[in-house]
């Protein structure tokens, strides 16, 4: 399954608490072919979401606005592809000291 990032720009500052009701209904709408992994979020200085990046598994961007279009409620600026990368993915391998030549 492919990766998508989805971006929401929220109408207002909002708290975990003031999104559960709409994630909980996101969450019942996912499909074998659209289900979401996790989310990160943009916050103001009081810790409220401004807009939030969710990760998504699917099998293509449609899939994913399938989901979302059973939850008019819930924002969706953009679907994209991405691609996750850590620090780990750019590390090089750590070379072993080579025994000095007698």
């Amino acid at each position: 399954m492919a990766k998508y990032i989805a971006v929401h720009t929220l109408p207002q500052p909002t708290t975990p608490e003031e999104l559960t009701p709409l994630v909980e209904e996101l969450l019942r709408h996912e499909a074998l072919d659209a289900y979401w992994v996790g989310a990160w979020a943009e916050t103001n200085e009081e810790g409220k979401a401004l807009r939030i990046f969710c990760e998504w598994n699917a099998n293509s961007a449609e899939a994913v606005k399938k989901v979302f279009a059973k939850v008019p409620a819930f924002p969706l600026d953009h679907i994209r592809p991405m691609a996750k990368f850590d620090s780990d993915s750019f590390r090089m391998p750590v070379r072993q000291p080579q025994a000095p030549i007698p």
